[in-house]
Parts: C-alpha cells; structure tokens; sequence
C-alpha cells in the first residue's frame, strides 16, 4: 500500500487508500476531507458535446495531474490524485525515447526533475523508466503504463507531445496504446506541428487552427467537429464562444499559474473563471491550485 505524508503547521494528512486533504483555500483552514483514489464514475467522451455539455465545466489537470509535495508533475500519483479530486481528464506531456518509445515527461532536461544532466531522447524505455524524480518514490513512467493507469481511472488524456516532430514509429505507437485502453473517444491534443496534426488528425480532438476561427470571425458556417478552442483567456473575444460551439468544437481555456502575476494569480484566475463561466464555456485546463474554484477541496501545498 501506498503511504505518503503531508505536513504543514503540525497538521499532518495521510494518503494510504484514503487521502485527507484541509479544505481551505488562501486564506482559512476549515475541516478536513477524505478523498479515495477511485475510478472516476464514467469515461468522458469529448467527440460528445451534449455529454461533456452534460457534466460541464469539465476539468483537465494540469501538469499531469494534482502536483503537491512530493508529488512530481506526470508522475503515477499525480494522476491518481487527480482521480480522487474527481478530474475528467489529466494532461500529459510525451517525450520520445532514444528507441522511439512514447515516455511521460515535462521538461527537455532531467536535471531539474530527477538531478541528471539529459533528455529523455538519450536513454532507452528500459532505462529512462528506472530513474525517480527528486524528493519522491515516483519514477518517470511509459506512456503505456500512463495510459493503463488512466483508463483503470476512466480518466481522459490530453496529450502535450513535446517531441511533434517525430518518426512513423514513435505516433504509431502512440496511436497503438490509445487503441490498446480504448481511450479513441477520451483524447485530444496540444500542438501545432504538421507532423503531429497529420498523424492524429480524426484520432483525437486537434486544437481549432487559427484560419478556421477566422471564419467564424467573420461569420461564416465552418465544419469544427474535431476540434477545440483552447487558450489564454486574456486573449479571446468572449462573443466567439458561441459560434465557435454551434459550429461543432468545444472551448476550453486555460487557467494555468504562469499565466498571471505572481501576487494576485488566484484573484485574477477566480474573475477569468467566472466570467467564462457565464459566457458558457465546456471546460477549463487548470493547475491544482484553483480547483477550490470548481468544487474540489483545496490543495495548501500545491507546487
């Protein structure tokens, strides 16, 4: 079994087959929760807008799941505990290994992660998969076996595939482990590259190009099945959101931390979220930190 320990100001909470998280935000502790790593009751379907319509706002972790303490971004646990926070969806980022293998990774370099000076390009499956990240018993992790986990979860994946440009060999495999766990109705992707969006075009929902919204800018009836609008919400005109959902494609923003100040993020993140509330999005990708906003319980020690 499992064990991990949470501590902060003497309260600690134990994540066995139970998690107990304080559900207080910023500002003031209140009771505590219990949150059990189960699967989510039902696989989303995002190529079902009436579905996802149906359980909106649907959520999408961040950074691989609920990253806290000792819990690395795009790791096992991560994902579980995006499970247990009742998520629909995790994102994970994907690296190609030096034999072409899909792996579960953030950054372009180790060091930071797991303290080791290389890319994920430069080790084999076999061995990429050996090395833990820093300050955890979590160890980088397939795609395969991610993908395994998400689906025992009913967890939908969205893909952020960091190596876009890669071989025949390394998509089909991709492409391969989503039919393996039949997640074929449960992903969609970040990314631009021609090669990526050749290889999953009609396989997962793409993001909406930008030439395609421009026809709905200016009006015109667009085919956008397959499709999803995603981005900062500084940026988008909220009378776009409408069109955009008759013409076919789902709208997700991102309420990511990088993307506002430092001082003021979760004030600035809670009026983006309830304007585009309002405004009748599907959904949001957010980092952990702001899923009080949504229901959840607060995570204090969010990384």
């Amino acid at each position: 079994m499992h064990v991990k320990t949470f501590v902060r100001l003497g309260f600690t909470s134990l994540l066995a087959s139970g998690i107990v998280f304080p559900t207080w935000g910023q500002e003031h502790p209140t009771e505590a929760v219990v949150l059990k790593i189960a699967p989510v009751p039902e696989l989303i379907d995002v190529w079902d807008a009436a579905k996802v319509r149906s359980r909106r706002p649907l959520l999408i972790a961040h950074r691989g799941g609920v990253v806290v303490a000792g819990t690395p971004e795009c790791s096992q646990m991560a994902v579980k505990l995006a499970a247990a926070h009742r998520y629909d969806m995790v994102e994970l980022d994907v690296q190609e290994s030096q034999d072409h293998h899909p792996v579960v990774f953030h950054d372009e370099n180790m060091m930071d992660a797991c303290g080791i000076d290389g890319q994920i390009s430069d080790y084999t499956l076999e061995a990429v998969t050996q090395i833990r990240f820093l300050k955890s018993d979590q160890a980088i992790t397939s795609l395969d076996t991610m993908l395994g986990l998400c689906r025992s979860l009913n967890l939908g994946v969205m893909f952020d595939i960091e190596s876009p440009d890669g071989g025949d060999l390394f998509f089909s495999r991709v492409l391969g482990l989503i039919e393996k766990y039949n997640l074929d109705k449960a992903c969609m992707s970040l990314g631009n590259s021609r090669v990526l969006r050749e290889h999953l075009k009609g396989k997962v929902l793409l993001t909406l190009p930008g030439e395609m919204l421009e026809k709905v800018k200016q009006g015109e009836s667009v085919d956008l099945h397959g499709f999803y609008w995603f981005g900062v919400p500084k940026t988008w005109s909220i009378d776009l959101i409408r069109p955009v959902q008759e013409n076919g494609a789902l709208v997700i923003p991102a309420l990511n931390t990088f993307r506002y100040s430092e001082e003021h993020h979760r004030a600035e993140v809670r009026v983006d979220a309830e304007r585009l509330l309002k405004a009748g999005v599907d959904g949001f990708q957010i980092d952990c930190s702001y899923q009080d906003y949504f229901g959840r319980a607060s995570v204090w020690n969010a990384e």
